[in-house]
């Protein structure tokens, strides 16, 4: 699905491009012909370049992410569902509101079409995943139970090759998940992460909480930087800081690129819905005022820590620095880059002033 040029997105992507690395596996190619010895935006003053527009106790609208019980409950759901072949119910007729997994083929004046087979599906009945008859159909099956179903799909389907005509589903009910869960299914389960349902509700809870911190914290940030970039005067973008975010980009998409079925525009234009020009102007005003707000707060990053986070990341890959800083066509230069950068965002988050929507 394409992806609009959304603030929050581009400036996450941008910022760990400015250090070629990220918390992906690191990447195989081989390393870029760019000589990226000669980036180095951290020493670079960007008063030449730019005026620094207000930066801080910025207002923007934004409601924040929340953890419900409703979501809590879903994502309970989904962390059954990958567990169905071990817990799933062998007896029984299936009913209005089961969890249950399915096979289904349909076909269409007996010819089988596209998207219309799957197998291992997990369905909530009554939910209304499905066209109107579907789901109907699995009430009072029983695992194991194969039968046909025909069902015609609404005029208005989305699929004009499809729209209003009659087809049949075969539909085999493998299993149905139990009604609720107690501690003795979720203990056959088989995670070494609970092993109760008060356990199992505690760790949904806390990986909701986290990814909602993260999404909060990331869009913020975007936001933040949408007023910040239009508060700025750019009196010019130094090619090197260019060629760089060119290079960087090229090595993001190397796979891509190099299977000779696109070139970086085309890569972009699907991804972000722009040129690859403007996403490198995008991201390199982002990465230049970055270092303008570094500079008016005195925002650095000691050789130490640069130090600490190479070793860090390294290790977490079995690599040596030099593997990981070639593989990932980076270098101290560019880490002290991503050091200040996350470090001027959470200043940007902190002072920042939001607007709830109404």
């Amino acid at each position: 699905m394409r992806k609009k040029l959304l603030a929050a997105a581009v400036l996450t992507l941008g910022i760990l491009a400015a250090a070629g690395c990220n918390k992906n596996k690191p990447s195989t190619s081989e390393p870029t012909s760019i000589n990226i010895e000669d980036y180095d935006i951290v020493s670079m003053n960007m008063d030449e370049y730019m005026i620094l527009g207000e930066y801080k106790n910025i207002g923007i609208k934004y409601n924040m992410i929340e953890v419900t019980d409703e979501a809590i409950k879903e994502q309970m759901d989904l962390m059954v569902k990958t567990k169905g072949d071990k817990i799933g119910l062998k007896e029984g007729n299936a009913k209005e509101g089961d969890l249950v997994n399915i096979d289904f083929e349909g076909k269409i004046d007996g010819v089988a079409f596209e998207g219309g087979s799957a197998k291992d599906q997990t369905v909530r009945i009554g939910d209304g995943q499905f066209i109107p008859g579907f789901e109907e159909a699995l009430i009072d099956m029983q695992p194991g139970e194969v039968k046909d179903a025909p069902i015609k799909f609404p005029d208005d389907y989305n699929n004009k090759d499809y729209a209003g005509k009659d087809a049949v589903f075969t539909l085999t009910l493998n299993y149905i998940f139990p009604d609720e869960l107690t501690d003795d299914i979720v203990a056959q389960m088989e995670e070494e992460k609970y092993s109760t349902v008060e356990e199992m509700e505690a760790f949904a809870k806390d990986f909701l909480e986290r990814q909602a911190q993260e999404n909060n914290e990331s869009n913020i940030t975007g936001l933040a930087f949408e007023t910040i970039l239009s508060n700025c005067a750019f009196k010019e973008v130094p090619e090197i800081i260019k060629e760089n975010q060119r290079a960087e980009l090229e090595f993001r998409y190397a796979d891509a690129i190099d299977g000779g079925a696109y070139d970086l525009d085309t890569v972009i234009k699907y991804l972000y819905d722009c040129s690859a020009d403007e996403l490198i102007e995008r991201y390199c005003k982002q990465r230049m005022a970055i270092q303008a707000i570094a500079k008016a707060e005195g925002i650095t990053a000691t050789d130490e820590e640069v130090d600490k986070r190479l070793e860090e990341v390294s290790a977490a890959y079995g690599l040596t620095p030099d593997q990981y800083m070639t593989m990932n066509m980076t270098n101290k230069k560019k880490l002290k880059e991503l050091i200040i950068s996350e470090k001027v965002q959470k200043f940007v988050r902190d002072n920042v002033k939001i607007i709830p929507y109404e």
